[in-house]
């Protein structure tokens, strides 16, 4: 088989193409949220500040 031939079995409709570049995108957005969360962890609040929230509730 030629190369034209085998490459035809890969025609997408556009419908399949943006599903494709939808799943691309939302595996690309949670690999830089990974990376993002990775390198930038939650700071914890303060004992101090966690004690002073306690009492100043009702």
């Amino acid at each position: 088989m030629k190369l034209r031939e085998q490459l035809q079995m890969f025609v997408l409709t556009k419908q399949e193409q943006r599903t494709i570049a939808f799943i691309v995108l939302v595996l690309m957005l949670g690999l830089i949220t990974m990376h993002y969360r990775a390198r930038h962890p939650p700071t914890k609040p303060s004992v101090e500040s966690r004690q002073s929230a306690q009492s100043s509730a009702p």
